[in-house]
């Protein structure tokens, strides 16, 4: 959850378009999918699926739930609420159950908490801290960087101006009596829908349509608080450096003495740990985050050999979190009995709209300069795509599929250089360790070759 503060001084700017924002012209989005749904006004709105990168890092799963955020409907299936907590505004899609109809849903006071019903998508543009093109992009850059972040998926999504005009007026009056940024992000968008043609940067070249990014809502995650600290807003970077989990990725020790073990259920927490954070750190440069601190989440999950095949797999894990201990359900321990197997807590980065063309806090803070260690399939996969930034089709992909501006594109382009500087740097003086994949510590695995350049 985000504090109060964040990004309070951008919600003064959104009456101003951003720098270089364009409107959308529907006809160009047409993706790997594009499905169109009509309004109740007669606007056919869209939902598409951008491309995937080729050889990017896809989930299983990932076209399924990119099918199934475009298979909601605003108007037949899902309930619709605006969101009235942290900073940025957005549209909640919530899943109708036995006691909450869509019907029911849409005439609540949206209270959603109270309601005890489930978010299921987040439909979200730019505005306050939020940008469309850094919603998208998250998801692809996870991937291309070989699965980074876990960040979930997301998808184009278009909503009838009227529609959307409808929710912020429910908003604002929700938050009638309140001073947080949010409901001044609304009051705002307000002022947006009397004058659309000024905010080429929220709609659709006909001005008849809001467009944003629809992202797969994670459920029952937890605060990662072990990496981002506890404390005010404006040092949470300072004091991200000096918790233990980056303490440990800019350590000089190796990892044997960092965890006093190279045995697999004793260094798997810390080695899935220290990789996560890397690799933050380095989307995170990439994609000029400003918001992560405080922002990141955590689910558990089981970590085990299989003895048959001496690989790891990994399965989900209803351990909870109590006075400081994972206790995890007895019923999971026999399941994993007679194997090396080991609960650890897996990195979730579900706030990604925060980028792109904000402020890079991980390059003013020269966080990846003090990384001393890698997992080297993020560091192939990162040099391979810097490499493709000099392509004109690598650029066209992102203008085309993920909505970047010349201005942004040129951002990623820079900052993967700089990326690229530190990291083959480190490596050629041997100050970086490519120690944080796991599947090293499998009994017998072998020290694999680690050149520097690729």
């Amino acid at each position: 959850m985000k504090l109060a503060a964040t990004c309070t001084s951008a919600v003064l700017s959104v009456l101003a378009p951003v720098s270089g924002a364009f409107a959308v012209n529907l006809a160009n989005l047409q993706g790997e999918a594009r499905t169109e749904y009509l309004s109740p006004y007669g606007v056919r709105e869209l939902c598409v699926i951008p491309k995937k990168w080729p050889g990017g890092a896809y989930r299983s799963d990932d076209t399924g739930k990119e099918s199934t955020l475009c298979g909601y409907d605003f108007y037949r299936t899902m309930g619709l609420c605006p969101k009235y907590n942290s900073t940025n505004p957005g549209v909640l899609l919530i899943a109708p159950n036995a006691q909450y109809s869509k019907e029911a849903i849409d005439a609540s006071d949206c209270n959603v908490k109270k309601m005890g019903v489930k978010t299921e998508a987040k439909f979200k543009q730019t505005i306050t801290c939020s940008y469309t093109p850094s919603i998208l992009a998250y998801y692809h850059m996870s991937r291309i960087l070989g699965g980074v972040g876990r960040v979930p998926v997301s998808v184009i999504r278009t909503m009838d101006l009227k529609v959307h005009s409808q929710l912020t007026s429910k908003a604002v009056h929700a938050l009638r009596d309140s001073t947080d940024t949010i409901a001044e992000a609304w009051r705002k968008l307000g002022e947006m829908h009397l004058n659309p043609r000024a905010f080429p940067q929220l709609t659709d070249t006909t001005f008849t349509q809001l467009y944003g990014g629809l992202s797969d809502n994670v459920k029952n995650e937890n605060l990662y608080n072990d990496v981002s600290g506890r404390g005010p807003y404006n040092s949470r970077y300072q004091r991200f450096l000096k918790q233990k989990p980056f303490q440990k990725v800019a350590s000089t020790k190796t990892l044997a003495q960092i965890t006093g073990s190279a045995e697999f259920t004793r260094v798997a927490q810390d080695v899935i740990q220290m990789k996560d954070v890397a690799d933050m750190v380095l989307i995170d440069t990439l994609m000029n985050q400003q918001d992560r601190i405080g922002n990141i989440h955590y689910k558990f999950y089981w970590y085990s050999i299989n003895p048959s095949t001496n690989r790891i797999e990994r399965a989900k894990s209803e351990a909870e979190l109590v006075d400081g201990k994972i206790v995890v359900p007895p019923e999971e321990k026999r399941q994993m009995a007679g194997r090396a197997a080991v609960v650890v807590k897996e990195m979730i980065l579900k706030d990604n709209d925060c980028g792109v063309i904000k402020d890079n806090m991980m390059r003013a803070y020269s966080v990846l300069e003090k990384v001393r260690h890698m997992s080297y399939l993020t560091y192939r996969y990162f040099m391979a795509f810097e490499k493709s930034l000099a392509n004109p089709a690598t650029k066209a992909y992102f203008k085309t599929e993920l909505l970047f501006t010349d201005k942004d594109y040129r951002s990623l382009q820079e900052n993967a250089a700089k990326a690229r500087e530190i990291l083959t740097g480190a490596c050629r003086t041997g100050q970086l360790k490519f120690d944080l994949d796991l599947e090293n510590y499998l009994p017998g695995a072998r020290p694999p070759l680690t050149p520097c350049s690729i």
